[in-house]
């Protein structure tokens, strides 16, 4: 009896540190780009995008939009030009992004998210609704810019 309970206590101890292993590498989120220069991932680049039109940071969102950037919209297409001043037309009280999937085509990423946003664009309140979003980012020297971007209102189940 005594060998069977030592083999179990074995057995246990082990299981349990295998257990503390598995968990100890998923413990923490991995923590996320707060900066350009160490985002790494796609999302990384999405969430830097809307905090920098948030706080009004215009020299970084444009940085980080090809001179041939275009979007797509329910009213039409946009250059980056045309993107600056809607962006710049937007007070965003708060938002939120999830739904992310990622995926690449050679160099580039495509992101693909669910946005819902409060505030106003001149003047007048957005709609609550979510809306998917698509933009394609593609890295230059040591940096990514979004080279497209795409909004459609969500209808039906998400």
């Amino acid at each position: 009896m005594p060998a069977m309970t030592k083999a179990r206590t074995l057995f246990l101890c082990g299981l349990a540190a295998a257990l503390v292993a598995c968990t100890a590498c998923t413990m923490w989120k991995e923590k996320p780009g707060n900066s350009w220069s160490s985002a790494t991932a796609a999302e990384q680049f999405e969430r830097l995008m809307w905090r920098d039109v948030k706080e009004q940071r215009w020299a970084q969102v444009e940085g980080h939009l090809a001179p041939t950037f275009v979007s797509v919209y329910a009213g039409g297409t946009r250059d980056r030009a045309a993107t600056m001043d809607y962006l710049k037309s937007l007070a965003l009280a708060d938002y939120t992004l999830g739904d992310f999937t990622t995926t690449t085509n050679g160099a580039d990423l495509i992101v693909t998210y669910i946005a819902r946003v409060t505030g106003t664009y001149k003047g007048q309140p957005l709609s609550s609704e979510p809306v998917r979003m698509m933009t394609v980012w593609q890295q230059v020297t040591k940096s990514w810019v979004a080279i497209a971007h795409s909004e459609t209102r969500v209808s039906g189940p998400q």
